[in-house]
């Protein structure tokens, strides 16, 4: 069986969020710089060290997992449309909560940006975007895992934009979930009009065109 080391890097900066993804072969884990040993399998070992042009102390947290090729091939189903979407009515709490946070995220200030889309969407969990907002911090920040449910509902509740599309397509694709990803994207092809995709050379999110991926 052909097999993969997926190696994730995932780092929290005092003034931003970095993102790291490498992809290596077995037999051997490929070396990470700093560590006497191969990293441990499917277990998080927390890195730190200070960045040498700012003096500032960085903190990674590194898993590294295996996936089958086949896996990466097959996988769930794209989310459902949900019926009852067109009848919400959004809370204005949650709608603040949500300004708070990309106020924050604008700042930089990323854990406070999270916990207060964290609290939109406990106040109002039916409103796409909130989730929009934290599924895409997330993923920036490679909490893939943590992402993935938030961005599956938001193309539930908004099956019609084809930007709810990208985000799940660019996410599949992260995760290296091949299917869903052409499949995601092939519908937002359908419903984007003479827009035009483009995908975000720093990021590697898929967007369009006129569109930005921070508020």
């Amino acid at each position: 069986m052909n097999r993969a080391v997926i190696v994730g890097l995932i780092g929290i900066t005092m003034g931003g969020a970095g993102a790291l993804w490498f992809l290596r072969s077995e037999p051997s884990p490929p070396p990470v710089a700093g560590l006497e040993k191969p990293l441990p399998m499917d277990k998080a070992v927390e890195l730190r060290w200070t960045d040498e042009e700012t003096g500032e102390e960085e903190v990674w947290t590194v898993t590294k997992r295996a996936t089958a090729l086949e896996d990466r091939l097959s996988g769930p189903a794209l989310p459902e449309p949900d019926p009852n979407a067109g009848n919400h009515e959004p809370d204005e709490s949650a709608r603040t909560l949500l300004a708070m946070g990309l106020e924050s995220w604008k700042r930089g200030e990323i854990r406070e940006a999270m916990a207060q889309l964290e609290d939109a969407i406990e106040v109002d969990p039916d409103d796409p975007l909130p989730r929009t907002q934290y599924g895409r911090l997330k993923m920036l920040t490679m909490q893939y895992k943590e992402a993935l449910p938030h961005l599956e509902r938001v193309a539930a509740l908004q099956p019609s934009d084809p930007q709810a599309w990208l985000d799940l397509a660019t996410l599949y694709e992260k995760v290296l979930l091949l299917n869903q990803g052409w499949e995601a994207h092939r519908r937002a092809e359908e419903l984007v009009g003479d827009r035009a995709i483009y995908q975000d050379e720093l990021s590697g999110f898929w967007l369009i065109e006129g569109t930005s991926l921070h508020p």
